[in-house]
């Protein structure tokens, strides 16, 4: 068993609706790139996380068709959400209408194996440019609440180790470490998964590690539209 990350596909149907090839060369056929990939890597007994704008859709009745062909794919999926996933619903109705082809972590965490997932999709950090008070400083504390929460969750499983998953890189663009990533590294993770950036020139400097804990960004296009392995996984402890 295999732990692997992969995340940010902005799915948009197959022909895409919105193709994101006005992203770059790069992005030309990246649904293709991210299904072979992922049918090239990941087996049935392995387990992907995904950190979050999965699909374009905006509602979860239009997200359908990219989430069953997601859903067909082999391996366990944990997913986040993005900012961009408008979809998002009730994990009682997502669970459903997807067959439980899903884990969803909202105000909650998953083991895998030997780990513990816990995660939120974030928000802006408190120190970036575009903050303002009056709208962003109450979404932050909620999705810093849901991370504690998440958090002591995971502490509580028998795991050897601990991944905390946002969608949101836990710093601002002077690499600067958010308050998010202070609940982070107190929470005990050992490992910290973001989503949310990209594009070449944003890919410079981004930190290995921000307060003692190790970063890694899963965005499809800075992996090259492959699965990102992390770990081997061993049977959780009894």
């Amino acid at each position: 068993m295999k732990l692997y990350a992969f995340s940010d596909f902005h799915l948009s149907g197959d022909p895409p609706t919105k193709p994101m090839d006005i992203f770059g060369e790069n992005w030309k056929n990246h649904r293709e790139k991210i299904v072979n990939a992922w049918k090239e890597t990941i087996r049935e007994d392995d387990a992907v996380i995904m950190a979050g704008d999965l699909s374009w859709a905006m509602s979860m009745e239009s997200a359908i068709s990219d989430l069953t062909m997601l859903g067909t794919l082999p391996g366990r999926k944990i997913i986040v959400r993005g900012n961009h996933d408008f979809w998002w619903s009730t994990v009682t109705k997502m669970t459903a209408m997807t067959h439980g082809a899903f884990e969803f972590i909202h105000n909650s965490a998953i083991q895998v194996g030997n780990v513990a997932l816990a995660g939120t999709r974030g928000w802006i950090s408190e120190t970036a440019k575009t903050y303002k008070e009056g709208t962003d400083k109450s979404i932050i504390l909620r999705e810093e609440g849901r991370m504690e929460r998440s958090l002591a969750l995971a502490k509580q499983m028998k795991a050897d180790r601990i991944i905390a998953i946002l969608h949101y890189p836990p710093f601002d663009e002077m690499r600067r470490p958010s308050h998010m990533m202070e609940i982070i590294a107190a929470g005990g993770a050992d490992l910290c998964l973001y989503g949310h950036i990209h594009g070449a020139p944003n890919f410079k400097n981004l930190p290995d590690s921000l307060l003692g804990v190790p970063l890694c960004l899963t965005s499809s296009d800075y992996l090259d539209f492959k699965p990102y392995f992390i770990c081997d996984l061993e049977a959780p402890h009894a």
